[in-house]
C-alpha cells in the first residue's frame, strides 16, 4: 500500500470526524512509538513510529470525549524479503483529568475504543494483506500548561487489539506518545 494512500485516508477520516472549531475544546497532535506486546508479533514486527491527531468533541468540567486517528509504520526484513506494516487507527477514548486542569501540572487517565486498518505488504511478491480489527484502549498521562494556549502532555497508552481472524497476529501494544494540545475557545470564531 501506498504512503501516500494512508496519508490521505487518515486526513480524510481526521477532516470526517474531528467537529468544528467552534464545538471543538482542544486539538491534539502527538508522535511516539508503538511496541506491540504479543510475543509472536514482537518477533515479526519492530517497534512502530506512530503519529496522532485529534480534538475533544465533548467537554465537560474535568471530562471530555477525543477524537482521534494517526499512523503506525514499520518496516522488517524477514526470510529475505522486505515487510512493511501500516496501521491506520480511528479512536474514541473518555479522559479525566485527576486533578484541576487549571493547574500548571496535571495528571489524566481514560479509556475507549479503538478500530484499526492495517496492511502488511511483501515487496518482493508485490502482495498487500489488508485486515480491520477493534480493541479497547487505556490511557494515562500528565499534561503540563507553560501558559493559556498550548498544554504539552506525555502519555501512556495500552491497546488490547481482538484479531480479526485466529490467523491474524494479534496487534496489542503499548503506545508512548508526546505531543501538544491547542485550547480553543467554543463558540468563539476565530
Amino acid at each position: 500500500m501506498k504512503r501516500l494512500t494512508i496519508l490521505t485516508f487518515s486526513l480524510l477520516s481526521a477532516a470526517m470526524l474531528t467537529p468544528s472549531r467552534m464545538h471543538s475544546q482542544e486539538f491534539s497532535v502527538a508522535a511516539g512509538i508503538y511496541d506491540f506486546t504479543d510475543i509472536t508479533t514482537r518477533e515479526f514486527y519492530l517497534l512502530a513510529p506512530t503519529f496522532s491527531v485529534g480534538a475533544d468533541v465533548w467537554n465537560w468540567s474535568r471530562l471530555a470525549v477525543h477524537l482521534s486517528t494517526g499512523l503506525s509504520f514499520t518496516s522488517v526484513k524477514y526470510n529475505s524479503h522486505r515487510h512493511y506494516f501500516y496501521m491506520v487507527p480511528l479512536s474514541v477514548t473518555v479522559c479525566y483529568d485527576l486533578a484541576d486542569p487549571r493547574s500548571k501540572v496535571f495528571p489524566s487517565a481514560g479509556m475507549g475504543l479503538c478500530i484499526a486498518g492495517k496492511a502488511d505488504r511483501n515487496s518482493d511478491f508485490d502482495k498487500t494483506h489488508y485486515s480491520f480489527t477493534y480493541g479497547y484502549i487505556a490511557t494515562g498521562g500528565i499534561r503540563y500548561r507553560p501558559g493559556k494556549k498550548i498544554i504539552f502532555t506525555l502519555d501512556l497508552s495500552y491497546s488490547l487489539m481482538m484479531p480479526p481472524a485466529m490467523e491474524e497476529l494479534n496487534l496489542s501494544g503499548v503506545t508512548v506518545m508526546a505531543g501538544a494540545r491547542f485550547p480553543l475557545r467554543p463558540g468563539k470564531k476565530e
